[in-house]
């Protein structure tokens, strides 16, 4: 049994093999968004709470979740018609983790305009 689920385990992980990059990108920005959101309550003297780590830890699921149905959804359903007008490959993947990298890059910006208090 336990060779069995061990197969499973590598089986889904070799499908998924094409985004891994994306989605360490994504991850990458969302632990330098908890940095910056610690720098910024440390400085505007907010307090610590397990909510705000634990926001970070849905978030990171929800969106390496949503990477990865997006890239199934792709890579299954849409390739063909999506390869009649564009020749890039999983670009809704691509388009998808820039959504949620530009996200997470205004978040940490709001963060460092407000503990700097310069203006945009």
């Amino acid at each position: 049994m336990k060779s069995n689920l061990t197969l499973l385990g590598v089986s889904f992980l070799s499908i998924i093999a094409p985004i891994k990059g994306m989605v360490a990108i994504t991850i990458f920005f969302i632990w330098i968004d908890l940095i910056v959101g610690i720098w910024r309550s440390k400085k505007l003297k907010y307090p610590l709470r397990s909510t705000g780590f634990k926001r970070t830890v849905s978030k990171t699921l929800l969106y390496v979740g949503a990477i990865v149905s997006v890239f199934f959804l792709e890579k299954y359903v849409l390739t063909d018609l999506i390869g009649i007008f564009i020749s890039v490959d999983l670009v809704l993947t691509k388009a998808f983790t820039f959504f949620c990298v530009f996200i997470e890059m205004k978040s940490i910006n709001e963060s460092y305009f407000d503990v700097t208090g310069r203006t945009s």
